[in-house]
């Protein structure tokens, strides 16, 4: 028998979910299609809530990364930047939503009932939006200005026509506020 991993238990729960929904999947069914008791499972998570909550952190981590790694060139300015990863942010919940519909609103509708899932990957995206821009205590508004680019809540609105345009209308406002 192989080695049973958190990186196998992850990627089995996955590909269940995405058959059967989060609301039916059972650790029995993992654990059947792992080839493993449903004590096996125990070993690595204390039960199907703390097996998701991983399962949604690693997915945020993985799906956040480019935006959370991201530096910006020399040559912009931190009011560029901030606009450059802002941009960046949007886009990558726009692909993400794009690619995989159905898993997107899975995990983000699981993400969203969790709220210190929410909160820890606002706190992450805030503190980005800071050290970009050095607009310090100013992340949190940043963010909650920009929710219609970034929220899933707003995600089938996304190709919507003059979705740049609101961005850039946006960004103009925020530049106004932030000058006064």
């Amino acid at each position: 028998m192989a080695k049973l991993t958190q990186e196998k238990i992850l990627t089995m729960t996955e590909m269940i979910i995405y058959e059967k929904g989060m609301e039916k999947t059972t650790l029995y069914d993992i654990a059947k299609r792992l080839g493993v008791t449903h004590a096996a499972l125990y070993k690595h998570y204390k039960n199907k809530e703390d097996l998701f909550q991983k399962l949604a952190l690693h997915w945020l981590a993985e799906t956040s990364d480019p935006i959370l790694a991201w530096k910006p060139e020399a040559s912009l300015t931190k009011t560029e930047a901030l606009h450059e990863w802002l941009w960046l942010l949007a886009q990558t919940k726009k692909a993400l939503y794009k690619t995989d519909k159905r898993m997107f609103l899975l995990y983000t509708d699981y993400i969203e009932k969790n709220s210190d899932l929410v909160t820890q990957h606002l706190h992450h995206l805030a503190k980005k939006a800071e050290e970009i821009s050095g607009w310090i205590n100013f992340g949190e508004a940043i963010l909650t200005a920009f929710v219609y680019f970034h929220n899933p809540y707003f995600a089938n609105r996304w190709e919507n026509d003059g979705y740049l345009e609101l961005f850039e209308k946006l960004w103009q406002l925020l530049l106004q506020t932030k000058e006064n």
